[in-house]
């Protein structure tokens, strides 16, 4: 990456406590403002990548690119979870592509995201993304941790999402969230970009990394599963489990943006490991430890998928 100034936004006030009954769009629009207010002439940012745990501080140069805390973001809500950092960074990335050629492009990094379980609902879960694609980005990588379903599959192996189940009990399409936004019901049955996930395998292969591809069951959290709970997941076709990313990719697909996601996996289900015992200090751990190889994959995905 090139050298960025470290740039931050002016103070804003605390958190936007607006009913719902506010605007949701405008305040969409609000944070959008905000963010032209701040770049300026700088260029918008073509892709967005969301860093889910572990991922953080994994990213190369990324404390180079310009900053800006959630806190500081009008409507951007600050995120309370261990292994997220709560900002935004932005600027031109370059990095050398597994067939040596150099790609280059402007990225959007959200450092973090929020979560349902923290009690955010569904507009503010996935505002952050929300906001960037209004701004002007047109494709959205997200990633994270989640549990395996699939004994086979190691931990700190990594999943290209092709399908999701969403077992949240949210959508960010549902009133009010997905008042002024069209269209209003959106085909779910391409929602992961077929060509990404092809480009994706690809540049894990050439790198050395195992990426298998399957189903992302996403629930509600904060409790991990149990073992009864990780059987039903299994018959219903689900390969990984999550409390993310379900809610941020309907709302991309939504705004027309191409979407992939990757899993990195810290973890198996409950009862496929019977010594393990679930925790998430261990599940950053091994996201942590797994990092390193999928920092570099998603830099060169971020650069070099087709927009």
């Amino acid at each position: 990456m090139k050298d960025r100034p470290h740039l931050t936004l002016p103070p804003q006030n605390p958190r936007d406590t607006s009913p719902p009954s506010v605007s949701y769009l405008s305040r969409v629009q609000e944070s959008v403002n905000a963010l032209k207010a701040w770049r300026g002439a700088l260029p918008v940012p073509e892709m967005v990548v969301v860093l889910g745990s572990g991922l953080a501080d994994a990213v190369d140069g990324l404390d180079n690119l310009a900053c800006a805390r959630f806190e500081d973001i009008p409507g951007f809500r600050t995120t309370h979870v261990l292994g997220h950092r709560s900002e935004l960074r932005v600027g031109r990335v370059e990095c050398v592509l597994p067939d040596g050629r150099t790609g280059s492009r402007e990225v959007a990094f959200l450092r973090g995201r929020n979560h349902a379980y923290e009690g955010f609902d569904a507009g503010e879960v996935v505002h952050n993304v929300r906001t960037l694609l209004h701004w002007g980005a047109k494709g959205v990588l997200l990633t994270n941790a989640a549990g395996c379903l699939d004994i086979s599959w190691p931990v700190g192996s990594l999943m290209v999402l092709s399908d999701h189940i969403n077992f949240t009990g949210l959508n960010p399409l549902a009133y009010p969230y997905g008042a002024g936004f069209e269209p209003r019901f959106v085909d779910m049955g391409r929602c992961y970009d077929a060509e990404w996930r092809s480009d994706l395998k690809a540049m894990a292969r050439a790198q050395g990394l195992t990426m298998n591809e399957g189903t992302y069951f996403g629930v509600l959290g904060p409790t991990y599963e149990t073992p009864a709970e990780i059987r039903m997941m299994q018959t219903l076709g689900a390969h990984a489990v999550g409390m993310s990313t379900v809610l941020e990719a309907i709302a991309a697909r939504q705004l027309g943006a191409r979407v992939a996601a990757v899993s990195c996996f810290t973890n198996h289900g409950a009862g496929l490991s019977p010594e393990a015992v679930l925790d998430h200090a261990d599940v950053l751990d091994v996201g942590k430890a797994s990092a390193r190889g999928l920092a570099k994959l998603l830099l060169a995905a971020a650069v070099s998928l087709p927009l």
